[in-house]
């Protein structure tokens, strides 16, 4: 299995991995940020963007896809942030192989489909439409990740962030499709308590896919985590504020880089 990823930057490794059917480049106004001061690598996962069978694709086999990159890259212990799918995959990755994950970010989060019913009911719904009608149809559900205070009140941020996520999103409808069936597997609610590295969790206010209350339950369920919640941002806020996103990922790198530094001194 290879793992298709980019690098730009320099300095401590932060791994980005990108959600459901994007390309690792979708994290670009990140990695933009940081690679003055980090090493960026934006992974593609399979189906979108890396090659690999996608017969009921799992997020747990996603996972042990990035482990696997990151050993034959030597990569790790690295900073893992991941996005929607991807932060499922970072848990998963954090779970399996603690010593490859130095902090975790997760962004727009959750820990159960099976017991998290509304967003169940949205990866079955776009699932469904994915296999079953024209693609434009399907694209139509895009809309419900934005957040209503951009779509009332922004309408120029708005198209904007469409147009961004149009160039971010792989044209492959079957590993789409695979991905929706990942998401579809992921659990990982009754092992979060097991996750020890410094861990960020962030939503937007008014994300109407990963519910407000999905990220909260992550953020109580990993020992220490902290939440940090973006005003008017919906499941796309690492498009529709970025420059937020970037700060509080800044403030967590410099406390995890502070954290580091201080118990190397007392070692």
């Amino acid at each position: 299995m290879s793992v298709h990823h980019e690098e730009t930057g320099a300095g401590p490794t932060i791994v980005w991995i990108p959600g459901t059917g994007l390309y690792g480049r979708s994290w670009s106004p990140q990695t933009d940020h940081f690679s003055d001061r980090y090493r960026c690598l934006t992974v593609d996962l399979r189906g979108a963007g890396s090659e690999g069978p996608l017969d009921d694709l799992t997020v747990a086999e996603l996972a042990r896809d990035v482990a696997e990159w990151m050993d034959a890259v030597g990569v790790g212990p690295a900073i893992v942030v991941g996005l929607s799918l991807g932060s499922a995959v970072a848990q998963e990755l954090a779970l399996a192989r603690p010593d490859l994950v130095h902090a975790l970010g997760l962004v727009a989060t959750w820990s159960s489909t099976a017991r998290e019913h509304h967003i169940r009911r949205h990866f079955e719904s776009r699932l469904y439409a994915l296999e079953n009608g024209p693609l434009d149809v399907f694209a139509q559900f895009a809309f419900w990740m934005s957040a209503p205070a951009v779509v009332d009140r922004e309408p120029d941020l708005q198209r904007e962030v469409e147009t961004l996520l149009g160039e971010y999103t792989s044209r492959n409808p079957p590993g789409t499709a695979a991905h929706f069936r990942a998401d579809l597997s992921h659990e990982t609610r009754d092992r979060l308590g097991t996750i020890t590295c410094p861990t960020l969790v962030v939503h937007g206010d008014q994300d109407l896919i990963t519910l407000p209350w999905y990220n909260r339950a992550v953020a109580e369920a990993v020992p220490g985590a902290r939440l940090e919640i973006v005003p008017d941002a919906g499941h796309l806020v690492w498009l529709e504020r970025p420059a937020e996103l970037n700060r509080l990922l800044d403030d967590f790198l410099a406390e995890i880089a502070a954290d580091l530094a201080a118990s190397r001194g007392s070692g």
